[in-house]
């Protein structure tokens, strides 16, 4: 199953929790990036009945039935990890070869499809399409108290993991801005929270419209 069907079949499947969604993208994720995006040549070497084997991954790749990476991810492809958008692919000069499928969004826990219209242009799209547990039509304002939705590495203020109330809360950080914006979900993960162990914690990053900012200050804390 590519990322371009998963992406797909969330609007159908019933809601699941977010410990099911992250094991099943763990369960995938040699699948789904274990062969190159739709017209690269497949190779045999790994490859069993038709399908990519040997665990390793192929990233930027859109097709578990072609075993090599995408070209576009190595360098400065425009399926690089410093890329992958539109904007990047043209103002760059970083033209595609093949469609890119890539993680996306806070905790990667969303699916990018990047499309390749024409070989040689830049992309024509690429979306970041959230993962099924989180709620549509969530909104909320500036995060009180605010901080930053980089890693604490990053920044002395960062929100990541910090303790808060409600599950699906949603607030703005103080990085984001019209053009890219940023902020956070509170949820608890089922898989450690960033080593912070069962319990409701705010997740950060990339926000890619999953949420809408209504300009009320949303205070988070427990």
């Amino acid at each position: 199953m590519s990322l371009r069907n998963l992406r797909n079949m969330k609007e159908l499947a019933a809601p699941v929790s977010l410990a099911s969604w992250m094991l099943g993208l763990i369960a995938c994720s040699s699948a789904e990036h274990s062969g190159a995006a739709a017209g690269g040549s497949s190779g045999s070497d790994g490859a069993t009945g038709g399908m990519c084997s040997g665990g390793s991954a192929f990233p930027g790749s859109c097709s578990p039935h072609q075993c090599q990476p995408n070209p576009d991810y190595a360098g400065q492809g425009p399926c690089a990890p410093d890329c992958q958008s539109v904007s990047c692919s043209a103002s760059q000069n970083r033209p595609c070869t093949q469609d890119c499928c890539a993680t996306c969004g806070i905790d990667q826990w969303g699916s990018k499809l990047c499309t390749c219209p024409v070989p040689g242009a830049p992309f024509a799209n690429c979306s970041c399409s959230p993962p099924p547990f989180i709620p549509a039509g969530l909104h909320g304002g500036p995060c009180m108290p605010t901080g930053d939705s980089r890693p604490a590495s990053m920044a002395a203020d960062s929100l990541r993991f910090v303790p808060c109330s409600t599950a699906d809360l949603v607030c703005f950080t103080a990085d984001s801005t019209g053009s890219s914006e940023r902020g956070c979900i509170c949820r608890d993960d089922g898989v450690g929270n960033g080593g912070m162990g069962p319990g409701l914690f705010l997740h950060c990053g990339s926000v890619n419209h999953w949420f809408t900012n209504d300009g009320l200050p949303v205070v988070y804390t427990p």
